[in-house]
C-alpha cells in the first residue's frame, strides 16, 4: 500500500520515497565493491538490472525511502522500509541498511525513529517487529538501544519487537 505524502525530515536525515528515479544509486547500496562508493551504472544491462532490483523491491514493501542526509540531500546513503504489515495484529516489520562510511552515527536510529510514528500514523499499529540473524551482533545491540525486545528465535533468526 503505497500511501502518498511528503518527505519525511528532521535537521540531520531526509527519508523520501523510494521510486524508479534512484535505481542506480539505490542498487548500488547492495551491489558495491568492498565497502565502497560503486562506479556508476553505464551499460544498458545494469540499469536494466538495477531498475529491475528497484522496482522488485518497492513492489515487496509497504513502503520503502531512501535515507539522504540534510547536508547532501542528493546522495542516497541507505534505505528503511516498512513491510509485512499484519491489519490483524496491527503490526509492521521495520528494517533498513546504510553504506558502512555512514555506519556508527546515529543515522539509522535517527531514520527509525522519524519511520515508526510515520508507520504508527498511516497504519494504524500498534508493534513494530524486526528480524535479524542472530551473528548480527550490531544490530541486536542497535533494536535494543531503540527498545525492541527478542520476541523469539528460529533457526539463525532473531525476531524483535517493540511496543508502541
Amino acid at each position: 500500500m503505497a500511501i502518498e505524502f511528503t518527505d519525511i525530515s528532521n535537521q540531520k536525515l531526509l527519508l523520501k520515497r523510494l521510486t524508479e528515479k534512484d535505481a542506480i544509486a539505490f542498487h548500488s547500496l547492495y551491489f558495491q565493491k568492498d565497502g565502497q562508493e560503486s562506479e556508476k551504472v553505464e551499460s544498458k544491462e545494469n540499469s536494466r538490472a538495477a531498475f529491475e532490483f528497484t522496482e522488485n523491491i518497492i513492489s515487496q514493501c509497504n513502503d520503502i525511502f531512501t535515507i539522504r542526509t540534510t547536508v547532501n540531500p542528493e546522495k542516497i546513503i541507505g534505505d528503511c522500509a516498512l513491510h509485512h504489515w499484519d491489519k490483524l495484529r496491527n503490526e509492521i516489520e521495520i528494517g533498513g541498511s546504510l553504506l558502512p562510511d555512514y555506519w556508527g552515527k546515529g543515522l539509522m536510529a535517527t531514520a527509525f525513529l522519524l519511520l515508526i510514528p510515520y508507520a504508527q500514523r498511516e497504519y494504524a499499529i500498534n508493534k513494530v517487529v524486526a528480524n535479524t540473524t542472530a551473528e548480527n551482533i550490531n544490530a541486536l545491540k542497535f533494536a535494543e538501544k531503540l527498545g525492541f525486545r527478542i520476541a523469539g528465535t528460529m533457526e539463525n533468526n532473531v525476531l524483535l519487537e517493540k511496543d508502541l
